[in-house]
């Protein structure tokens, strides 16, 4: 397999155009006299279904410097690295690891601005490794957190994968917000907190809006009665002066910290597009991409920060439900995608069953993964 490392190539290219007959100025005339070429070079790189894979150590560095959880010692087990490190975290923390392998190919737009194709894979700034950035993985779990409320039918069983959504992911959004502030002073706009309740109701908590309830909403005219919609919708539990939403519901941050993915491996995928009359493919569009089989690392810590007031029997039942529906939401996820193109398929990956476990600070059970003893 050949050794991505563009510009240790360009170098030998450089020099041998040198000794030869051909010569350029600079570095900069080598990277870019040959551009007119590129469709050729890319119907050959494709033909010949070539891969490029990253070079170890700098695929291992920027993994470190990222905050991935490694082990540095051979003698070790990535488990034991694991239930040293959770050992430093807060009572009922966790940390799960899973790894994965891709079905088909990943592809996310990078924001190169100047690129041999337009269609860049996504890769980190410094060291350029193709990655998935961690709120790419925030976002496709917050959002297979919402198929799985979808799926309950109880009312309560809803509302305990909405408590859990909101403890991981945390709440920040504007229509949390101006629910918030509209909670605390009263001389809102009431037209623009009906609109604010329908959008929380159905973004935020992925909860189906039927006619009855946005008629419901509209013929109110009053705060109390919209408070009671309120309420009802997204919990039964207030607080102490019955006026603000509770605590989860409240802008704060979420208990999860996403890591991101990084691959070791890149090639190029064709789209082309088909004239509707004629038949035939009108212009190739290039995409680079991370092959499939490609192996990646999904990394999730969760600590709960802010639950320091709360019994430890409390923060316990809190902690295994969120790693219970956190690790539904993987499974999700690896059946959905990740990154571009996911309604083609791509993004979607298997999880290699003896290597997803999570790790824990206490006695923490409840899912069908691995357990390494925190």
């Amino acid at each position: 397999m050949i050794k991505y490392d563009a510009f240790a190539r360009a170098m030998i290219n450089f020099n041998t155009l040198k000794n030869g007959k051909e010569e350029v100025n600079n570095y900069l005339e080598l990277k870019f006299k040959n551009l007119t070429k590129k469709t050729d070079e890319l119907d050959k790189f494709k033909k010949n279904k070539k891969e490029y894979s990253i070079w170890s150590e700098k695929f291992q560095t920027v993994q470190k410097m990222s905050g991935i959880l490694i082990k540095e010692d051979k003698n070790n087990t990535d488990k034991d690295y694991l239930s040293n490190y959770i050992k430093k975290l807060p009572l009922h923390s966790f940390i799960i690891q899973a790894k994965f392998k891709l079905k088909q190919p990943y592809f996310s737009n990078d924001d190169d601005e100047f690129y041999i194709i337009q269609n860049p894979v996504l890769k980190e700034k410094a060291f350029k490794v193709p990655m998935v950035r961690g709120s790419g993985w925030k976002g496709a779990l917050a959002g297979a957190f919402k198929e799985l409320i979808n799926e309950k039918d109880n009312f309560n069983e809803k509302k305990e994968v909405i408590d859990s959504y909101l403890r991981i992911f945390g709440a920040g959004s504007d229509s949390i917000k101006t629910i918030e502030d509209y909670l605390q002073s009263k001389n809102g706009d009431l037209g623009k907190f009906k609109e604010k309740l329908l959008e929380f109701i159905l973004f935020e908590l992925g909860m189906r809006i039927d006619k009855n309830l946005i008629d419901e909403i509209n013929s109110q005219n009053s705060y109390e009665t919209l408070k009671d919609i309120l309420y009802k919708k997204i919990s039964e539990k207030l607080q102490r002066d019955n006026k603000d939403l509770p605590i989860e519901f409240q802008t704060h941050k979420g208990r999860a910290i996403f890591y991101p993915t990084y691959f070791d491996r890149l090639s190029l995928e064709v789209i082309n597009p088909h004239d509707r009359r004629k038949r035939a493919g009108t212009q190739p569009i290039y995409y680079e991409v991370v092959p499939e089989g490609t192996e990646g690392l999904l990394q999730i810590i969760y600590i709960p920060f802010d639950a320091v007031l709360k019994e430890n029997d409390v923060i316990k039942k809190e902690a295994e439900k969120d790693l219970e529906n956190l690790t539904s939401a993987i499974e999700k996820v690896s059946q959905n995608g990740i990154g571009a193109k996911t309604k083609l398929g791509w993004g979607t990956f298997e999880l290699i069953d003896r290597e997803k476990y999570y790790c824990i600070n206490g006695d923490i059970e409840g899912t069908r993964w691995g357990k390494c003893q925190g």
